[in-house]
Order: structure tokens, then C-alpha cells, then sequence
């Protein structure tokens, strides 16, 4: 097969990082991405007098014109065309601007004109041989096994039915019924022996708070108001609900045991406290590492040079406020209105500083990796494919031959090879001094560890 050879002329623009392309394929792709289009056509339409996949080209030129052909060909195609020049001019694409023009037509070449944004030329500091200070955390010991043996006994629990009232906690059986003041029922809620633990984040704090106190077969009617950041059918508005309880069960804490111990498959409490202690002490290593690897990254975007373009930083904070912006839109506020608020700034300008350390971060291992020829094999790629669908099956069994999937999968294996180089590289100086936590404070994993670090030089 004779390798497609595109013809591109680059100009370089005054804005960071953007360039124009000007692309031109051989006759035949023009051919056959018009002919793809016109069968799309043919099969997706109804063209009267003909059955759908039947009509012939000239019928449909002389129906849709063209133009719309042209234009649903060139929608097929460009991408592919775009990635294909990238290649071949061994440039990195990250954004198209704009594309200024096109022309795709039966016996004619493909040509178009395209602005785009290349990913930043980076100027690599010194990333091999550093000595990089930082401070070592160790858990205590003590509490990390009281708190790790009180989650297993939480996960224990059992329920058993009590006379008395309700507190907070307790597992109920209820039916309730509620309206609003208009006498308009509230959209679901109503419900029959509906079983739920009574604490926050399963009901209301006023609803919590006015059900205390009543025993199994009493009944009683309680308003509530429904909190301004509810829902927004909701949203501070006043229900009436009739509650009839039907029974009260109390929570059953197993003692903290031997027998404790053989139900999460232990011989006994002195072995179980042996494994948590190990666990402990692999968790420490874990996070020492990831504290390594934050402040070696951050060293060496430090000694590194690069410009980040405005547009590129906007994007990732755009990426990063998609659920906020998604909320909004779901609650009826305008996005733009809700960018302009002072009162949001907060939100941005966090944003915009995590936006800012993800570019670098990405940026700076791209370079290292690069320099280093680090590549992920073919059975490496494969092998982690398969281990991320074994772990989610329902979500991930249809991207097995996903480009986009196996690009991302690609890309994590190369980065975590280069997190791996430079710790094999480099070294670390810890101090004297070590941080002893509490086993309930959040440690960054390995996943979160890339959006910690680094400034880049604008």
C-alpha cells in the first residue's frame, strides 16, 4: 500500500503556540470521502421516489447540492487529515482554532486552511541527579489500629428492634406522606414501609431533628422547610409531612474480638492488628513515594522553561469546572452570569492555579519522556486494558478497541514509566523531623499525586 503523503505548509502566528496549516490531499481522498458522504446520505434520508440506500448521485446532488455534501464529507474527514499532517510535520496538536477554509470535490484535491494551538516547546531543566529535601510521614501506630478495627466493626453492624424513641442513627420503618402549602403533593414524597437510617445525608437536618423522640406505632405531623440549596422544585419552600412509625432498630456494634477477627477471615485480634500494621506500613511507603515524586516534579518544572497560552490554560479550567458548570445549568443559572459573580471568584481562581499545575506537570513529563525514548509496549498497553475492564466490565468491556481508551491507557503507562525513571534518578534528602498523622487524614494516591505540583513559566 503506497503511503499517503499530504502536502503542508506551516506559518507561525505572533500568538503563543498557534500556527497555520495549509493541507492538501491527493485527489482520491477527496473521491472517496464524497462518495461516503453521498451513501450516508442515500441511507439516512428519504429521497422520494427512491428507497433508502438506493438513490444515485447525481439525484442526490440535485437534492441536497454539492455544497452539503462537500461540507458533510469534509466533517468526515478532517480529523483524520488534521492527525495525519501533525504526524508527517512531527508537530503535537492540541486545540484547532479555526478553520478558515475547505474545498472537497469530486476530481479536485482536498485543501484547507486550518489555525491550530501546538502543545508548548519546553526547554527541560535538570531532571537526573538532584538531591530533592522534603519530610517523611509516618502514621501512629496505635491510632491507626483503633481507627482501621472500628471501620471493620462499623462495617459489622447489625440492627435489633428497641421500645423506645427515635434517636438519631437508628434504623426505621416508616410511612410517610408529604405536601406543600398549597396542598400540591411533594414529587416523591410518598412512600410505604420505606427503611432508611435516620442521619444526615439520607434526610433533611429538620427532619432529623422533629422525628426524634417519637416511639414505633406513634404517629405524628411535622412541617419542614426545605433548604435553599435543594433542589431547585424545592428549594425553600414548606412541606407538611404525616409520619406514622412502624418500628425502631438500634444499632449492634460486634465487640472488638477474636470473633471480630475470624469474620473478616483472621485467626484471631493479634493477627488481625499484625495485618493492619503492615498495611500501615505499605500505605506510608506509598504516600512517602508520592511525596518524592510531587516535590521532584515540582523541582524540575522549576529548572524548566515553557510558555502556557491563555487559551490552552482556560481550557483545562473549563474541563475542571464541568460538573460546577453542569450544576448550574441544571439549577437554571447562566454560566456566564455565574463566572462574572465576585462571590464565585474563589472558585476561579482555585481553578485556574490546579489548571495551571496540571499543564505543567503534563508538559514537563512529555518532555521527559521524549528525551528518555520511554514507550509503552504493545503487551504493556494490552495487558492494562484488560486489567481495567476486569475491574469495571460494565462500563469499560465495549472501549476495548476505543482509540481515545487505548490513547489514555497509552499515555498512563508512559507517564508512570517516567515517574518511575526519575525516582531511580534522583534522590531524596528527608529531614530529621517526621509528620505523624492521624489515620483519618486524606492522602493523595497515585491518580491525585499529578495535579499537586508545579508552576509554569509564562
Amino acid at each position: 500500500m503506497t503511503k499517503l503523503e499530504l502536502k503542508v505548509k506551516t506559518n507561525k502566528l505572533d500568538k503563543v503556540n498557534e500556527v497555520t496549516l495549509d493541507v492538501e490531499a491527493p485527489t482520491e481522498i477527496a473521491e472517496k470521502a464524497y462518495a461516503i458522504a453521498c451513501r450516508d446520505i442515500s441511507n439516512n434520508v428519504d429521497i422520494p421516489g427512491f428507497r433508502k440506500g438506493k438513490a444515485l448521485r447525481d439525484i442526490i446532488e440535485k437534492n441536497y447540492g454539492k455544497a452539503y455534501i462537500s461540507q458533510k464529507a469534509f466533517e468526515n474527514v478532517f480529523y483524520d487529515m488534521l492527525s495525519k499532517a501533525a504526524s508527517q510535520e512531527k508537530i503535537e496538536i492540541v486545540d484547532v482554532v479555526e478553520i478558515s477554509s475547505f474545498n472537497l470535490l469530486p476530481s479536485q484535491p482536498l485543501t484547507f486552511k486550518a489555525v491550530v494551538e501546538l502543545k508548548p516547546d519546553v526547554k527541560l531543566g535538570k531532571y537526573k541527579g538532584l538531591k530533592v529535601a522534603g519530610k517523611k510521614m509516618e502514621y501512629d501506630q496505635d491510632d491507626f489500629i483503633k481507627q482501621t478495627l472500628e471501620k471493620i466493626s462499623n462495617n459489622l453492624i447489625t440492627f435489633k428492634v428497641v421500645e423506645r424513641e427515635i434517636t438519631e442513627g437508628d434504623l426505621i420503618t416508616i410511612d410517610f406522606e408529604g405536601k406543600f402549602e398549597d396542598g400540591s403533593e411533594v414529587p416523591g414524597g410518598k412512600a410505604e414501609k420505606f427503611q432508611a437510617v435516620l442521619e444526615k445525608g439520607r434526610f433533611i437536618p429538620e427532619f432529623i431533628e422533629k422525628l426524634q423522640g417519637v416511639k414505633s406505632g406513634e404517629s405524628k405531623d411535622i412541617e419542614v422547610k426545605f433548604p435553599e440549596n435543594y433542589d431547585k422544585g424545592f428549594a425553600g419552600k414548606l412541606g407538611k409531612f404525616h409520619i406514622k412509625v412502624h418500628t425502631v432498630e438500634e444499632k449492634v456494634l460486634p465487640e472488638i474480638n477474636d470473633e471480630l477477627a475470624k469474620k473478616v477471615g483472621v485467626e484471631s485480634l493479634a493477627l488481625l492488628k499484625e495485618k493492619i500494621v503492615k498495611q500501615m506500613t505499605e500505605m506510608q511507603e506509598i504516600n512517602n513515594k508520592n511525596e518524592f515524586e510531587n516535590k521532584l516534579v515540582e523541582e524540575i518544572i522549576k529548572n524548566s522553561t515553557f510558555d502556557v497560552s491563555e487559551r490552552m490554560l482556560q481550557r483545562e479550567v473549563e474541563h475542571l469546572l464541568h460538573d460546577v458548570k453542569h450544576e448550574c445549568e441544571h439549577s437554571g443559572l447562566n454560566w456566564d452570569e455565574f463566572k462574572k459573580d465576585e462571590k464565585n471568584k474563589d472558585i476561579f481562581d482555585r481553578a485556574n492555579e490546579t489548571a495551571n499545575k496540571r499543564i505543567s506537570i503534563d508538559l514537563v513529563l512529555s518532555a521527559v519522556i521524549r528525551t528518555e525514548n520511554i514507550i509503552a509496549k504493545p503487551e504493556e498497553i494490552e495487558q492494562e486494558i484488560k486489567m481495567r475492564i476486569a475491574q469495571n466490565p460494565e462500563g469499560l468491556k465495549n472501549l476495548e478497541q476505543d482509540v481515545r481508551f487505548r490513547s489514555a491507557v497509552h499515555l498512563s503507562i508512559v507517564r508512570n514509566k517516567a515517574l518511575d525513571f526519575l525516582v531511580q534518578n534522583n534522590e531524596p534528602v528527608w529531614g530529621k523531623d517526621v509528620n505523624v498523622v492521624s489515620a483519618g487524614e486524606p492522602k493523595a494516591d497515585k491518580s491525585e499525586k499529578t495535579a499537586k505540583t508545579g508552576k509554569s513559566k509564562k
